[in-house]
């Protein structure tokens, strides 16, 4: 069944944000998304955000005033008027400018305000100690807790619960350590992510012959994959000796649902680029999503931005129906916006986080600002595209911000651009409506801007405790309704909206 929205709304959600601003070509255009009846009852979606190279939480929802902290000339603070705070939360947001990332001449302008102040009903900080400064080895506990559930990732734990009957139930953009399967041999195969190396080309790769100019047509193709499965293939030698491994087996299973694939017409809904000259899709047969107009205008640099990207192939893989939960987010590469030319602005610097080594403010500002960007284009088609029952897709979806760990929290004395190094000292950002949103669980001493932790059941701020990843991660499954029993894991009540 289809699912359809006004367009109006997608203007509605992006009133006062700098985005859409010509969105009015077409009144009566709608988004469509796909209902998931199989499961039994409604799934939840997780987005796992990957903040490659460690986002400091002091640099964006905990940070400090100087007038807030008696050694504000050497800890990393700052002037009280860039630090903004909205009524009824501890959450806070810093509105920074700079005319360069430490050696790179490129300015930034970063407001993180517009995002708090949109969905600080939904945003929810948790402190986190981690447990290591390794970046591989910090990203992949950020998604497994540490190992704590026999080494199943979030995402892996989401899918097996969420995922049964899906043709992509997981989905992995991430690279590194965010990229790795967990380590849990009893995980079912299908929970396992699929690696998807190149969104923008990804969805061309769902169809065995579509888009092949002078391919053989349907009925042609059917005979020849018959052939080969009931004859060819149970004659070889190959199979013969290897047929009944496990690993050709589940080949197998993923190959024939390779109908199911061309079926859902995925290479088509999949894919938001408008068909032109460059790209002359109708040539080839093929026909892109038809909500692509409006999809460009909320994600106007789809193509050469693979953030972008990242973040659309997100969104139609799960509201089209493939997918319960979707990594993406920030890689090692440089990125430029150099859509003026007199005006070029980085979007990723060397490393992303890790650039902080050489210019923390700077570089956390331009990442925060783009992460916090990107999830707003992100959460507003979300809310747009009904799920089912008259609720967005937003209703039901989680955005986990996964990071390897925080930064130093101290400088040389009153200097504005300083290098970090790391640590695993920090917090996790988790927005979503099924979180105790506007809500900061645990606090920040305000001597050594250290994080402490909070009571797992009520929340109530424990100064001298530190939550560990297992209890984060914990929290995050319980707030999903992921059946945990016999995991061993803690309840975390604090984090879920209504417990």
């Amino acid at each position: 069944m289809k699912n359809r929205i006004d367009r109006r709304k997608v203007l509605q959600l992006m009133m006062g944000s700098p985005l859409l601003t010509s969105c009015l070509k077409a009144q009566n255009a709608h988004l469509s998304g796909v209902s998931q009846d199989a499961h039994a009852g409604p799934r939840k979606f997780l987005f796992v955000f990957t903040a490659m190279g460690g986002a400091s939480i002091n640099d964006s929802f905990l940070a400090r005033r100087e007038s807030e902290v008696k050694d504000a000339a050497t800890l990393n603070v700052f002037p009280d008027l860039l630090v903004k705070s909205v009524e009824g939360t501890d959450l806070r947001a810093v509105d920074i400018a700079t005319d360069a990332i430490g050696a790179l001449p490129f300015p930034v302008k970063a407001v993180q305000s517009r995002f708090l102040n949109k969905y600080k009903d939904d945003i929810m900080v948790a402190t986190c100690t981690g447990t290591a400064v390794a970046h591989p080895l910090a990203q992949a506990r950020s998604v497994t807790g540490f190992d704590a559930w026999n080494g199943r990732t979030l995402q892996e734990a989401v899918a097996a619960h969420y995922g049964k009957g899906l043709l992509l139930p997981n989905i992995n953009m991430a690279t590194v350590g965010y990229a790795e399967n967990g380590r849990d041999h009893t995980l079912p195969s299908f929970a396992r992510a699929e690696p998807v190396p190149d969104p923008a080309y990804f969805p061309f790769s769902l169809h065995g012959y579509k888009g092949i100019q002078g391919a053989p047509d349907d009925v042609l193709m059917a005979m020849a994959r018959q052939l080969r499965d009931q004859k060819l293939e149970p004659q070889s030698a190959f199979y013969q000796t290897f047929g009944a491994s496990p690993l050709i087996q589940d080949w197998l299973k993923f190959r024939a649902k390779q109908s199911r694939f061309e079926e859902s017409d995925a290479i088509n809904k999949l894919n938001p680029f408008e068909d032109s000259k460059d790209l002359p899709f109708k040539n080839f047969g093929l026909d892109p999503n038809r909500d692509g107009e409006i999809l460009r205008e909320v994600f106007p640099d789809v193509g050469p931005d693979s953030l972008h990207n990242q973040a659309l192939l997100a969104y139609l893989s799960v509201t089209q129906g493939l997918t319960c939960t979707a990594t993406f987010g920030l890689g090692m590469n440089v990125s430029i916006d150099g859509k003026d030319e007199d005006n070029l602005l980085l979007t990723n610097t060397p490393t992303a986080f890790d650039y902080s080594h050489n210019a923390h403010r700077s570089t956390q500002a331009v990442l925060w600002h783009r992460i916090l960007d990107t999830l707003d284009r992100l959460i507003t088609l979300l809310k747009v595209t009904e799920y089912q029952n008259g609720e967005s897709y937003w209703d039901h979806s989680m955005i986990y911000i996964a990071t390897d760990f925080g930064r130093d929290k101290t400088r040389r004395e009153n200097l504005r651009e300083f290098p970090t190094g790391h640590d695993v000292n920090n917090g996790v950002t988790i927005i979503s409506p099924m979180v105790n949103g506007g809500r900061v669980l645990g606090g920040v001493d305000n001597k050594t801007l250290k994080t402490y932790g909070f009571d797992p059941e009520t929340g109530e701020p424990e100064p001298g405790r530190e939550m560990t990843e297992r209890e984060i991660y914990a929290g995050i499954l319980h707030a999903l309704g992921v059946d945990t029993s016999g995991s061993g894991l803690p309840s975390m009540r604090a984090m879920r909206r209504k417990a």
